[in-house]
């Protein structure tokens, strides 16, 4: 649950800025809603970790160093013995702890919000939408259990969003994937150093993600790709899985013989201009769509300033959510698949020794 994050230099800090202000909200909602609900979802506020293996690894922590510099941020140092001392391994040779974000069982989250809905909000599950007919000033959403009419209508599907004919080529919809072991033995945890939960990032954008979650766990996140069609299939996600198991093997050589329990692909979309899908698209018609980094904590922004529009409730924060402007058109197919392999390519060249 990260409340800021820049991979190397921003391309302005003026733009950091306004999104750590979205990103800090949305934080701070979901904090209160987990206290005030009591969600039982393993929130930690231990911050996050970065850490650096290679030459690329190097780079790009120093630059997050001063980017947390120029934004005021609280970070500190952790030399590759500290390092090895905290999360038992060799691989970093330098690490950063920055404050202010938390580690949370993210199911869990969804599940206790969902639980604790307002009185006037019904949530429906297993029921796809097959059809949105607009009539008589109402919208009918049609699904295969029935159907719901509305005079205003919310889009709030994600990369989904153009299979309903909004931001069409606004948007690259890019899968990450991530594996999660069983809870691990004592004899496993002695792997890993203090063997308390953790979260760390690599300094380079392609570095892997790592956990140690509340109830032992290890998860390892790594590997983006491009799916403009269907979702990764269960073959894939699996020859994935051995990238992990790689990564994890090359931390912790002890853990070879460990199983993951759990391998699985997610997809969020990125814009061309750190552009934003937001607002009312036509009469009545809204929609919001959670892109690039931290998408749990700005998407829990821009869902309730969202809300606020819809309901003409002005605030600074509403005014900084609406400064950013929509989304830019993608360069056509196939340039856009050509740069996007480029850049891919390019990562795993400079960053390898980071995976």
């Amino acid at each position: 649950m990260l409340n800021v994050h820049s991979h190397g230099p921003p391309k302005k800090i003026e733009i950091l800025r306004r999104n750590l202000r979205l990103w800090e909200s949305g934080l701070s909602d979901l904090r209160r809603m987990v206290r005030e609900f009591q969600i039982n979802c393993d929130w930690d506020e231990f911050g996050r970790f970065y850490g650096s293996a290679g030459p690329d690894g190097e780079k790009h922590i120093d630059e997050i160093a001063d980017t947390l510099n120029q934004l005021g941020h609280e970070y500190r140092w952790l030399t590759g013995d500290e390092m090895h001392s905290r999360i038992g391994t060799n691989f970093y040779k330098r690490g950063l702890h920055a404050s202010g974000s938390a580690l949370v069982n993210p199911a869990s989250l969804l599940r206790g919000l969902a639980r604790h809905l307002p009185a006037n909000v019904q949530a429906y599950e297993d029921c796809p939408v097959t059809g949105i007919v607009r009539a008589n000033g109402c919208f009918t959403v049609q699904t295969e259990s029935g159907k719901v009419v509305a005079d205003r209508l919310v889009l709030a599907a994600g990369v989904f969003l153009k299979e309903f004919g909004a931001a069409s080529g606004r948007y690259v919809p890019m899968a990450t994937y991530a594996s999660l072991t069983a809870p691990l033995s004592e004899e496993e945890l002695g792997q890993l150093g203090a063997a308390q939960p953790f979260g760390l990032l690599g300094g380079s954008e392609y570095g892997a993600t790592i956990r140690l979650t509340k109830d032992k766990r290890l998860f390892v996140r790594n590997v983006f790709k491009h799916v403009p069609g269907a979702p990764t299939n269960a073959r894939d996600v699996a020859e994935i899985a051995k990238l992990h198991r790689k990564a994890m093997t090359s931390r912790w050589p002890g853990l070879a013989r460990t199983p993951f329990q759990h391998s699985w692909g997610g997809i969020m979309a990125f814009t061309w201009n750190d552009g934003t899908v937001f607002g009312e698209l036509e009469p009545g018609l809204f929609a919001v769509l959670t892109n690039d980094v931290s998408p749990m904590t700005r998407g829990a922004a821009a869902g309730r300033l969202l809300a606020d529009l819809m309901e003409d409730q002005a605030s600074d924060l509403l005014s900084t959510q609406l400064s950013i402007p929509q989304a830019r058109r993608l360069p056509p197919r196939p340039f856009l698949v050509l740069g996007i392999a480029l850049r891919r390519g390019l990562l795993r060249a400079v960053a390898h020794r980071e995976f």
